[in-house]
């Protein structure tokens, strides 16, 4: 009896109520336990040295890129497996857990029987190899249970695990830092440490609420996500790839100034993944129900909705260079206009990735991605070493360009497979064009303060007229879902 209560809840239609609120809560608390990263950095550059905070970047760096690698990014298939596992989705994820469970303790095992190698390559002790294997192991589980109720608009447990987690990471990163000798285990132990505990209650939660492993779900979700993980390691080196070669080219000084516009572009590609977080779940529902029409207006409105955010980062983007990097890197304003916009286009083409992974189709995704991370390798060493001074500047355009080559990408793999219908393909080429316009118009008032302050009043002041005129259209909006 209890399993197939289980099964009714699952198999509720979300209201128009639980789906707005449910979005709301997605994209606001994800977007803010995320955020709080960067508030604490000021905290930790006064608390570690240049060695130490130089060390646990390199740590965390490997540890988000192994963790694609280990877990097989197979939570992803959460959301689609909704579609055809509905009744049985407790199984399924508990079943595709096992498998990245046994496949983590495989490389655990050969990490430690290989301990010194893997510790040269990565450059940390062998504790903190530990510690990461420990993450990979149980993070996974947290990662699932928190899809699985996004996928079933379930946002109270998602809020209460994600504050559990964020507060006490950084309650304890920062005790640990204080009270250790050794600062960079304090740092590195406080970080991971909530994860591990809570990822690995919820591992056992799942193992009990699952109960049997079935290997169908296993074929189901590795033929989704196993073509996911060049792409997503295609995606982080079209990310990071600048700062790497600007240090080669150009040295650490240029790389700062590149650094810090991407610290702030960094805050809207939080609220960009958070937003497509919350409308994926609502947008596979729609698809299946082919209520095309309804997808496409409201794909417009949500991508206009990010991009007026957008434009208003961008238009107080010297007082936000001047809060993460004071004076010293006002120059770094130029290197954000790019980024700002570069992070509109990715927003357009997450659009057309829904419907791919929709479609079950992922192998061109990640040949998109993978394509796109070349493409700006190979500019950023053509044309960083004609413009050495400007380095920075010019990574942040090739940044741009690699966005845009791949958000065309994406469209005609979506034509290709007879979808291309389902967005107002026009209204997203228009709005791609008049960000690259705006992206000059604002770059023209930089040298404008009081022209852009004014500017800038009135453009909030608009759009809070436009809330408050319309509040009741806007709310009405988002309770159309479901």
């Amino acid at each position: 009896m209890k399993k197939n209560k289980n099964v009714e809840e699952n198999k509720k239609p979300a209201g128009s109520n639980v789906v707005a609120k449910a979005g709301i809560w997605f994209t606001v608390c994800n977007f803010a336990f995320r955020g709080m990263a960067f508030f604490t950095v000021p905290i930790f550059t006064r608390l570690l040295t240049k060695v130490e905070l130089g060390s646990f970047s390199n740590y965390s760096s490997w540890i988000t890129i192994l963790m694609v690698l280990t877990s097989l990014e197979l939570y992803e298939s959460i959301v689609r497996s909704k579609v055809e596992f509905e009744e049985d989705i407790d199984s399924y994820i508990w079943s595709i857990l096992s498998f990245s469970t046994l496949f983590t303790l495989v490389l655990y095992v050969f990490a430690v029987l290989n301990i010194s190698l893997v510790s040269d390559w990565l450059q940390v002790e062998p504790k903190y190899i530990h510690l990461m294997f420990l993450y990979f192991l149980t993070s996974p589980a947290y990662s699932m249970l928190i899809t699985k109720h996004r996928a079933f608009y379930h946002y109270k447990l998602f809020v209460l695990i994600t504050a559990i987690v964020t507060l006490s990471s950084t309650a304890l990163s920062v005790t640990f830092v204080l009270t250790f000798e050794d600062k960079l285990w304090g740092r590195a132990l406080g970080q991971y440490l909530p994860s591990i505990i809570v990822g690995g209650v919820i591992l056992i939660y799942l193992a009990f609420k699952g109960k049997h492993i079935k290997l169908q779900y296993w074929k189901y979700a590795l033929v989704i996500c196993v073509p996911l993980v060049p792409h997503t390691l295609s995606a982080q080196l079209l990310s990071s790839s600048d700062r790497i070669i600007l240090t080669q080219l150009c040295g650490s000084e240029i790389t700062a100034f590149y650094s810090v516009a991407s610290s702030c572009y960094h805050i809207t590609t939080i609220l960009m993944n958070s937003m497509n977080k919350a409308w994926t779940p609502w947008l596979f529902d729609q698809l299946k129900r082919n209520r095309y029409e309804k997808i496409r207006s409201f794909s417009k409105a949500y991508i206009l909705i990010f991009a007026v955010c957008a434009w208003g980062v961008m238009l107080i983007g010297p007082e936000l260079i001047y809060i993460f990097g004071g004076t010293a890197y006002a120059v770094s304003v130029y290197c954000l206009l790019p980024l700002m916009t570069s992070c509109i286009i990715q927003f357009i083409y997450l659009f057309y990735v829904n419907v791919e992974f929709y479609t079950k189709k992922t192998v061109a995704t990640a040949m998109a991605t993978m394509t796109a991370a070349a493409l700006n390798i190979v500019l950023n060493f053509a044309f960083i070493p004609i413009f050495p001074e400007y380095g920075y500047v010019v990574a942040s355009y090739t940044t741009l360009v690699g966005y845009f080559v791949l958000m065309l990408i994406h469209y005609f793999i979506v034509r290709q497979r007879g979808l291309a219908h389902i967005y107002d393909t026009k209204f997203f080429v228009l709005l791609a064009l008049t960000a690259l316009l705006i992206m000059g118009v604002i770059n023209m008032l930089y040298q404008h303060t009081i022209l852009r302050y004014i500017i800038t009043l009135v453009y909030g002041g608009i759009l809070l007229c436009f809330l408050l005129k319309h509040k009741d259209e806007i709310v009405k909006f988002f309770k159309k879902g479901g």
